[in-house]
């Protein structure tokens, strides 16, 4: 519930300049509870007018004593920051003109087409993938986001592939099963990430669920399970925020072709996805189901 909490007491209440050289973003905390490091937004385009700067115009974000801070420009036009407001108090940030620093990226994530076509992202507390045409095709049912567990706030989803993919090692493992199956299955464990290896794991199966989050349409008393994706696009990606858009194949609903879509967003620090489902041609109301 913490991005919810969030979006209901963390707001932008105000901008002042002064000589045209900064903004002054005001973010009020009216909880009882200490905000570290959460992700706010706002519309890019007020700043840019405010500060009188071009398209190409590079800016600084600082904080109460000055520090930099990292930043993103999103693809819907907002620019978003972390932010650190105690309980019942506000902060000032102040935008301007500047060559910002070399931020770590938190927030990342890609397709990769060497494992059946996922599409995995993660943050400093969690990764998440779900499944897309290439999975679809060998017949398995695998409906829902997959959950991967971590233990440290580095990217780890890249490094997990890799370990998992590596064809000398899957090659070696094919051969050992044939006259040592011990020596196999100790050479799997060593790369495999549902082993936790120091940085967490993938300990859950999703199989034919709905798995970490995904919705589904219930019609009369049967889920309309959704696929694998058909097609997506990468919005945003990094340094703290991943959002992906995903469309899947028509799915018959009391009688129509419907077509799903889903927009996936994950912020640095936040245990969750923010995810909008959409269903065009969807034309009788449908409960959901998730």
């Amino acid at each position: 519930m913490k991005k919810i909490i969030l979006l209901l007491f963390i707001a932008i209440i105000g901008f002042s300049c002064s000589g045209g050289k900064s903004v002054k973003i005001s973010v009020k905390n009216d909880s009882a509870i200490d905000r570290e490091n959460e992700i706010a937004e706002i519309s890019m385009n007020s700043v840019t007018e405010m500060l009188g700067l071009s398209d190409t115009a590079q800016f600084v974000i600082l904080d109460a004593q000055g520090k930099q801070l990292s930043y993103q420009l999103t693809y819907d036009g907002k620019l978003i920051f972390p932010v650190t407001v105690k309980a019942n108090s506000s902060v000032e940030y102040t935008v301007q003109a500047g060559i910002p620093e070399k931020f770590d990226t938190i927030t990342c994530g890609r397709q990769y087409p060497e494992r059946v076509d996922d599409i995995a992202w993660e943050n400093d507390k969690i990764a998440f993938r779900t499944y897309g045409p290439a999975l679809q095709a060998t017949g398995e049912r695998a409906f829902g986001y997959d959950i991967w567990v971590k233990s440290v706030a580095e990217p780890v989803v890249e490094k997990r592939y890799e370990g998992e993919l590596n064809p000398e090692t899957k090659a070696r493992i094919s051969e050992l099963k044939k006259t040592d199956p011990k020596a196999a299955d100790e050479l799997y464990k060593s790369v495999s990430y549902h082993v936790d290896h120091g940085n967490g794991l993938d300990c859950y199966k999703v199989g034919p669920t709905l798995g970490g989050g995904t919705a589904a349409l219930m019609v009369n008393d049967t889920i309309v399970y959704p696929y694998c994706y058909k097609t997506f696009e990468v919005l945003d990606n990094g340094p703290l925020r991943f959002t992906v858009k995903l469309t899947y194949n028509p799915l018959i609903v009391n009688g129509d072709s419907v077509v799903e879509t889903r927009l996936i967003s994950l912020d640095a620090g936040s245990q969750l996805n923010k995810t909008v489902v959409t269903y065009d041609n969807l034309k009788e109301t449908t409960p959901v189901v998730a």
